[in-house]
């Protein structure tokens, strides 16, 4: 059964990559360390974007909203093939880029099995 669905848009021109007192508000240790392995800017920008729509998408999913819990406590890395996973087995996510926006999908469900 589904028990939320969270979407969330970024426009990547907002998305200030410089901003080390915002990335690390935004990002977990593990996705830090991916974020500083990219080469170029136009790539942590998506990066970073994409991670910021997940966790705010996660947030509405749950139904807390933004300060229902800190950011950093949500965890967005990318499995063996590429595709995103929340550390959270009940959540499944989706990213789609196009051009300078992302968008990130939720769903929360009792029946998901990882």
């Amino acid at each position: 059964m589904i028990q939320g669905i969270g979407c969330d848009l970024v426009d990547l021109n907002r998305i200030d990559i410089h901003n080390e007192i915002f990335i690390k508000h935004i990002l977990s240790p593990k996705e830090y360390a991916c974020f500083e392995s990219l080469s170029s800017e136009k790539r942590k920008r998506e990066y970073l974007g994409g991670r910021f729509a997940c966790k705010e998408a996660y947030l509405k999913a749950i139904g807390t909203g933004i300060g229902g819990k800190p950011f950093k406590e949500i965890e967005i890395l990318n499995d063996d093939t590429g595709k995103p996973y929340i550390n959270d087995d009940r959540a499944l996510v989706t990213l789609s880029h196009e051009r300078e926006m992302v968008m990130a999908f939720v769903v929360i469900s009792d029946e998901l099995h990882k």
